[in-house]
């Protein structure tokens, strides 16, 4: 999948994990990324992996458009975070959109 932007966040390339993104830059293009679908009982023990980094995944939200609400709101998708917590990202309102405008 292409094409997603991350709002609130930056994507570092090196480490492939959630950045602080740079100031007055509200959108930033999220690399291609490959989707599945999993299971319940999968998803949790794809979710203790450590490659998502000590504190788990952050379980970000995809929305169709950039007004936030359960009508636009298409999957969620777990993004690493190495370097920060999870709550961390929720409390910034990280989410990706397919469109910015």
């Amino acid at each position: 999948m292409h094409g997603l932007y991350l709002d609130g966040a930056a994507w570092n390339m090196s480490e492939s994990t959630l950045c602080e993104s740079a100031p007055k830059k509200l959108f930033t293009l999220l690399p291609v990324i490959l989707v599945s679908a999993v299971t319940k009982a999968t998803k949790k023990t794809v979710s203790s992996n450590s490659s998502y980094g000590p504190s788990g995944p952050y379980d970000c939200p995809v929305y169709k458009y950039p007004s936030r609400t359960d009508r636009y709101l298409i999957f969620s998708i777990q993004l690493a975070s190495l370097h920060q917590k999870p709550l961390h990202w929720i409390l910034r309102g990280v989410s990706l959109l397919c469109a910015t405008s």
